[in-house]
């Protein structure tokens, strides 16, 4: 997973003659990085010339280089042993000119002298007196430090790279800085951020509500109802007549429609089940697909609106009882937000309400065997008492490492047994509902666990929670992998 860390630039100043510490910087640096930035959120890139510059006109070179990453380095190392380096306008040489650049920046300069065996083709008497004066220039700053071996400077640099980064004030600054900041807030009827939470009617999250089944219902009542494609007429080919069979509606289907018709106070027309000639092919016709029809355009449509006005009522019938059964009651919807700068992990939210105003999951709704059957293979829980994702929050889901595994029904041999659900019922519902309800004196303590949550996120509460009587606020308390502080807090409730 992505992790935020604190960048520093560190550079890399020094002579063309210094090039096996180049290579001994860059593999201390490279272990640093790997020891620290994943635990401490902390990663050190080093710059010089040879990688760092780029081909730019309109300037001095050492003042292009200055400009395109020395002013803007961290800290710095600097190396000297033959070579004092070429002269600049203001300085003598351009790694004096960027020592003091950041010097005078207040910035971090870590110098050495390397004390390493000379080979007489190397020796520069112009460039060793540079060199000492230099170094006698700083001996009573105690900035810099001498070396007789690659393997005395490997070891020197790691240490003073280490003890330099790894101060228990940059330490903690860093981590104040990048660090999750997460908190509770609540999300109103429209859906949107609120730092209150509101109690609001519970509406189921459905396709389609018992109202507007009632709504379609009535209106294909009504369509039928003004489909007159007249009776049925005698074959006059009585050759295909051996080929065909006339199409009828069930008399159950009659009885079944019929009935709804005057439970919703929908008349019917006399015509209404009439079908004209319609008739289907005995031979060709499908089980699966459905009788293959023979008549007019008319005759097969009223008979498909015949067909689906069964269906839709049957459907309706199926769905009544569930959304009457949460009907007038009430609900609070939660999230978590990250306004932090870095990811957070294994987030645990616990918070109080009240036992007398908080719906626990032993206060479900009760359903016939039927019923459950249905919510379990028919619809899902999840999406029916979940939170639907938004522009300003995403759903839980989408936070988990191993998201659930939806209900799926267990086989029955047996033909004709109609089994119990009611242990599957109770699962399910425990699985939906994925929060840890424990019981304390007068109040419940209610468990949440966000496996994974990014900086600038907010994450919706995988459902919603029913409310039973009012609530003042809601305290709370959130631990998590990345944070070693507990915050605490209280989201207030708008009745």
């Amino acid at each position: 997973m992505a992790q935020n860390v604190t960048l520093y630039n560190l550079l890399i100043s020094c002579p063309g003659d210094i090039k096996k510490e180049v290579t001994l910087i860059e593999a201390a640096v490279d272990e640093f990085n790997e020891l620290y930035t994943e635990t401490l959120g902390i990663t050190i890139k080093t710059r010089h010339w040879s990688k760092s510059s780029y081909a730019q006109s309109g300037g001095k070179p050492q003042a292009l280089l200055n400009e395109q990453f020395v002013n803007k380095c961290d800290a710095a190392v600097a190396i000297f042993w033959t070579r004092f380096g070429t002269p600049t306008d203001e300085y003598g040489s351009g790694t004096e000119e960027e020592i003091e650049i950041m010097l005078q920046s207040g910035k971090q300069v870590f110098m050495y002298f390397s004390d390493k065996p000379i080979p007489p083709s190397k020796i520069n008497g112009d460039g060793y007196e540079k060199i000492q004066a230099f170094r006698d220039k700083y001996k009573d700053k105690g900035i810099y430090f001498t070396y007789s071996s690659d393997e005395e400077f490997k070891k020197m640099f790691f240490a003073h790279l280490s003890m330099h980064f790894l101060t228990e004030k940059r330490v903690s600054e860093t981590a104040n800085e990048y660090r999750s900041e997460l908190k509770l807030l609540g999300i109103d009827e429209t859906g949107r951020l609120t730092e209150e939470a509101v109690v609001c009617p519970f509406v189921l999250n459905a396709e389609i509500s018992m109202k507007e089944y009632i709504t379609s219902i009535k209106t294909m009542y009504q369509e039928i109802s003004d489909m007159n494609v007249g009776g049925r007429s005698v074959t006059a080919n009585t050759f295909l007549a051996g080929f065909t069979s006339p199409v009828d509606i069930d008399e159950d289907e009659k009885e079944f429609i019929t009935a709804a018709a005057e439970q919703l106070e929908c008349g019917l027309s006399d015509f209404f089940f009439e079908l004209g000639n319609l008739n289907k092919d005995t031979l060709t016709s499908n089980p699966l697909s459905g009788p293959k029809l023979n008549g007019t355009s008319e005759e097969k449509q009223k008979y498909w609106k015949i067909k689906r006005l069964h269906e839709t009522i049957s459907k309706a019938l199926e769905w009544a009882p569930v959304e009457k059964a949460f009907s007038g009651m009430n609900c609070i919807k939660l999230a978590i937000q990250n306004c932090g700068k870095a990811i957070d992990e294994d987030a645990e939210i616990t918070f109080e309400v009240p036992k007398e105003s908080l719906l626990t999951l032993g206060e479900f709704p009760k359903f016939n065997n039927a019923e459950m059957e249905y919510l379990l293979t028919d619809c899902d829980m999840s999406i029916l008492f979940g939170i639907e994702g938004t522009s300003e929050y995403i759903e839980y889901s989408e936070s988990e490492q191993n998201g659930r595994t939806p209900y799926g029904a267990r086989p029955y041999g047996l033909p004709g047994y109609v089994p119990d659900y009611s242990d599957d019922f109770t699962d399910e519902i425990k699985d939906v509902f994925c929060y840890g309800f424990y019981s304390s004196e007068d109040k419940y303590i209610v468990k949440l666990k966000v496996d994974y949550i990014k900086h600038n996120t907010t994450v919706a509460f995988p459902t919603i929670l029913f409310v039973k009587n009012e609530i003042d606020e809601i305290p709370y308390k959130i631990t998590s992998m990345n944070n070693p502080d507990v915050v605490e807090g209280c989201i207030k409730v708008k009745s």
